[in-house]
């Protein structure tokens, strides 16, 4: 996907906070809501003008901004202006191939990363962008739908401890959903690659060379999306980071934790992979040492017979077929016959 460019952040003369924003709604494809919340008191709102959005942000209160749809550059542009955001930060949530990184601007804390989703078998990956400030946390997603549905409704209904919590903590939830999610996928990878070694090992291996490599295609993809994210979640440790209360910070090593289990667990996989490869060669080559057997045993036994009518022919006087009507046509069809079972027969075997 092309990268689309952030010129810069605002007008000259114009200030952070300061609408800019002309266009009278966002595009159909974009939308917005805003989730407002303290301790005893909470508002949801899903807006298609960009005003009306920011217009209700309250600072005494937590904000959660989730903006669903990355294609309206103009939007985008007033939100950074509306919160002093850097344009290169900008251009990161625009850029959606963009690997895991996690930048801190002092105001407000950077993370982009992928939220791996499962649509049947197939992993789908969405780019995701998190900006954490004073007051509020920003989302930018590529597309409606996504796994925070969980997070709302807890908000919603005031359980845990989400709504007597700062923004860092929320910004920490939304992480860990999305950390846990990664669970999900990679538990239905473990599942086909057990499949796979439970098929191969019943010598049933048609296509498996597909499947094998396809999965290991998505497990390149885990990786890039995981291994990356947790290098970046490496800085949490060194608990620099102002916005984040000291209490926080165990919860983000937990979520370094999973992230760590996971990028074990594919490397496990990843060899797990190489070796259904190496059995896989191994069953082909048992196979058709079993094949190559069997057509030894039918060559062995007719080879005699072969022999002996090399060398007398079908010369004998007292042969009555010679005299049927008939006789030709039924020895074509009889060999005919043979040929048809042997196809059938080999076929059956999986020797073809």
């Amino acid at each position: 996907m092309k990268e689309r460019k952030i010129k810069s952040w605002k007008k000259p003369g114009v200030s952070p906070g300061t609408l800019i924003y002309t266009r009278e709604k966002v595009q159909d494809n974009v939308s917005l809501q805003l989730i407002q919340y303290t301790e005893k008191d909470f508002n949801s709102w899903e807006e298609k003008s960009i005003e009306g959005l920011v217009g209700k942000i309250d600072k005494n209160k937590i904000n959660w901004i989730n903006i669903n749809g990355l294609h309206d550059t103009a939007l985008i542009e007033f939100v950074g202006n509306y919160f002093g955001i850097h344009p290169l930060v900008l251009e990161d949530v625009l850029h959606t191939e963009h690997m895991p990184k996690l930048d801190d601007y002092d105001a407000y804390l950077f993370l982009t990363l992928k939220m791996l989703r499962l649509n049947g078998k197939r992993i789908e990956q969405e780019h995701i962008s998190m900006i954490l400030g004073d007051y509020f946390v920003i989302t930018f997603q590529e597309k409606d739908g996504d796994i925070f549905d969980i997070l709302r409704e807890r908000l919603k209904a005031g359980k845990g401890r989400l709504r007597m919590r700062q923004a860092d903590y929320l910004y920490y939830r939304l992480l860990d959903t999305v950390v846990d999610n990664y669970y999900l996928v990679t538990d239905v990878l473990e599942e086909s690659l057990e499949k796979i070694e439970e098929t191969l090992l019943k010598q049933k291996p048609d296509g498996i060379s597909e499947k094998i490599l396809d999965e290991k295609k998505k497990m390149i993809s885990l990786r890039r999306s995981i291994i990356p994210l947790r290098e970046e979640f490496r800085k949490f440790r060194q608990k620099e980071f102002h916005l984040i209360q000291p209490e926080t910070y165990s919860f983000l090593d937990d979520v370094f934790d999973h992230l760590t289990h996971l990028s074990h667990s594919l490397d496990s996989f990843r060899d797990l992979t190489t070796s259904l490869l190496e059995l896989q060669m191994a069953v082909n080559s048992n196979r058709m040492n079993d094949v190559m057997k069997t057509l030894t045993i039918y060559a062995a036994i007719f080879m005699p017979l072969t022999f002996i009518a090399g060398i007398y022919g079908m010369n004998f006087h007292r042969m009555p077929e010679l005299g049927w009507y008939w006789g030709y046509p039924l020895a074509l069809g009889a060999m005919a016959v043979i040929a048809i079972f042997m196809v059938f027969y080999m076929k059956r075997k999986k020797w073809m």
